[in-house]
């Protein structure tokens, strides 16, 4: 719930100039371009989240506002047809704000079939904290409509089912997807008033035709094993799900009040041989650390790296299994030109080499940031930053909140979000 909250306050900061067309300059003379800017309505509003493409090009998002409802659009963005030409965006689909759901949580997955899913964090049984998992099918013809099914739809805050999806689901080998609610469960927090989050798993159904069904593999409790899961699952060859809490766990952090509220965890969940899935907490985030993880990067092996407050870190396995993971932090932002917030999770290419955003915050940064990070040449040292893009300060920055899409020939691209006053936000690509 408190992630939510703040990252639309993040998605909706600042009023800035765009440039249609070349936005800047970055490392060895690349350079930003703006493929499309919102307009609000119909088109979609304060795109967010890691974009995913297919194999003609085409890129695939969501925004949480906009679309002919204002309660939130999917979208597609097409390539031109001829060298120079615009790219072209298309609604798939607008949300009513009804029990289809409303504000899409960023990040889609296809299936084989070229089927689209998601989540959205509110609407269906409720307006607020209930959400739904839906699926969009493409039309049978070209130029059709692609249709929502609702797969499921969350009680909410106080349902044993969850409330409040949060982040992409993922798939596993038998076509089953797995994710996140920040509120929901069938224990009571020990640091708030209700439940405070579960892991599920929906698995698809025996027959065509027949429904999907939602299980509960985990309800968290606050203390001492995590509370508020947020942000994107990673599975693992062997199935086992690794994920990450912004409260909970053994840490000191309170709430200003003097409550114990932890400081959150980075947990792993199995699949045991009747079916009940077990939680075991890796790494407890402390007062020490600047802040909780989420989108964490599975490498080949077997660590995880990803954004935790101001910094980007290493969660490192063990040598034996059951003793404790170790945390190295790759890199600090201070603030300045740099960034400040590496809000979103990060992505790799062949060499190893790190990519991600960071958001601009007030007074500390006034930038929004591409950055990469490249692996120190002895094991242990900090990783070497460099800064690809820079977008317009002066407190009214364009906010690159959500993840990058690297393709094979290093282009990147993204999106970023901007205030009422100032924008709907744009989908960029930094080309090398």
């Amino acid at each position: 719930m408190r992630l939510k909250g703040l990252l639309t306050k993040l998605s909706i900061t600042g009023f800035a100039f765009i440039l249609w067309g070349t936005i800047g300059a970055w490392a060895s003379g690349s350079r930003a371009v703006v493929l499309y800017k919102f307009t609000g309505n119909p088109d979609g509003r304060f795109p967010g989240g890691q974009l995913i493409a297919d194999h003609a090009g085409n890129l695939y998002g969501t925004t949480h506002y906009g679309g002919s409802s204002d309660n939130g659009a999917v979208f597609e963005l097409s390539p031109p047809t001829a060298k120079g030409g615009k790219w072209t965006e298309t609604v798939l689909y607008s949300f009513v704000g009804g029990s289809d759901g409303l504000d899409p949580n960023p990040g889609l997955v296809f299936d084989k079939s070229g089927d689209l899913y998601g989540t959205t964090f509110g609407g269906g049984n409720c307006p607020s904290y209930c959400g739904v998992i839906f699926r969009l099918a493409p039309p049978h013809t070209p130029g059709g409509n692609w249709t929502e099914t609702v797969l499921h739809a969350f009680g909410g805050p106080n349902s044993t089912d969850g409330g409040g999806p949060s982040g992409s689901l993922v798939f596993d080998k038998a076509g089953n997807l797995y994710g996140t609610t920040e509120l929901g469960g069938i224990y009571a927090c020990t640091n708030n008033p209700g439940p405070c989050g579960v892991v599920f798993q929906l698995s698809p159904p025996k027959s065509q035709g027949g429904r999907w069904t939602e299980t509960v593999l985990y309800t968290f409790t606050g203390i001492p094993d995590g509370a508020f899961p947020v942000g994107y699952l990673t599975l693992d060859k062997q199935g086992t799900l690794f994920g990450t809490t912004t409260e909970g766990g053994t840490g000191a952090c309170n709430d200003g009040e003097g409550t114990t509220i932890g400081c959150g965890t980075f947990f792993e969940l199995n699949a045991g041989a009747r079916g009940a899935w077990t939680e075991t907490v890796l790494y407890n985030f402390q007062t020490s650390d600047s802040g909780p993880a989420w989108d964490l990067l599975l490498d080949s092996t077997g660590a995880l790296y990803g954004p935790a407050g101001y910094d980007v870190i290493k969660l490192a396995a063990p040598a034996k299994h059951g003793d404790p993971w170790t945390k190295h932090v790759l890199h600090q932002f201070k603030e300045g030109i740099s960034g400040r917030y590496p809000f979103s999770g990060v992505i790799s290419d062949p060499n190893g080499n790190l990519y991600g955003t960071t958001a601009a915050n007030g007074l500390e940064s006034a930038y929004g940031t591409v950055y990469e990070l490249s692996p120190a040449a002895v094991e242990g040292r900090k990783w070497t930053m460099t800064t690809l893009h820079k977008f317009p300060g002066n407190f009214d920055s364009e906010q690159p909140v959500g993840g990058l899409l690297r393709s094979k020939s290093g282009v990147l691209d993204g999106t970023t979000s901007l205030d009422s006053s100032g924008g709907n936000g744009y989908v960029f690509k930094i080309i090398p």
